[in-house]
């Protein structure tokens, strides 16, 4: 069996807890198109990609989001409290998880995460233990390509200095694995704590 020298673990969804209903409660359903039709939440979804990509800053994405779902009344501080409510915790299951591998093994750990500037200022600013488990972390709005392009697996492959084969990537979206496995990076799709340490121990890791 190849050993693994890389693991690299998906932020929101995995490690980092998220919950629409305040940005929802507090943003959607202020808007006068009160449930806006979804060709208008799909440009909004679209263009917060283009967010995720940093290639939009703060003011632009808060005067798109305003315009686009009519909620103009709502200044600029509020919109992004309740933005960056979506992050409503960590997973603590998760956390020992990496604490485990960190302590048993010689592994690079990194974080590969679809995040937003807003987002990871409002991360930082947690202060959470967790982070120090990680050697690196490649986050999409500093390299400006979002999963599941594969030119961010690519990047990740260069900075873990390793071959793909020799990686472990852990998401919970499929397609994101579909697209690290085509590059040959073994890829574990998250559903749960149980689940992910049986793979972890089939590849010998734990």
């Amino acid at each position: 069996m190849i050993k693994i020298k890389c693991i690299i673990f998906d932020l929101g969804g995995v490690i980092i807890n998220l919950d629409f209903s305040n940005f929802y409660k507090h943003i959607i359903t202020q808007s006068p198109l009160n449930k806006p039709q979804t060709p208008i939440m799909l440009e909004f979804f679209r263009q917060s990609d283009i967010y995720h990509q940093g290639l939009m800053s703060d003011k632009e994405f808060y005067e798109l989001a305003c315009n686009l779902l009519q909620v103009c009344d709502i200044d600029q501080k509020s919109f992004f409290s309740a933005f960056n409510s979506i992050i409503s915790g960590f997973n603590p299951e998760i956390v020992e998880v990496i604490k485990e591998i960190k302590n048993k093994n010689d592994i690079k750990l990194f974080c590969l995460s679809n995040v937003n500037s807003s987002h990871w200022v409002f991360l930082m600013k947690k202060k959470w233990e967790f982070f120090e488990y990680f050697d690196k972390f490649i986050l999409s709005h500093e390299v400006h390509i979002t999963k599941p392009a594969k030119k961010i697996f690519e990047y990740a492959i260069q900075k873990a200095g390793c071959l793909p084969q020799e990686i472990v990537f852990i998401d919970d979206g499929l397609n994101n694995i579909r697209s690290a496995r085509e590059l040959g990076i073994v890829g574990i799709k998250f559903t749960n704590k149980d689940d992910l340490i049986e793979e972890l121990k089939n590849l010998q890791i734990l």
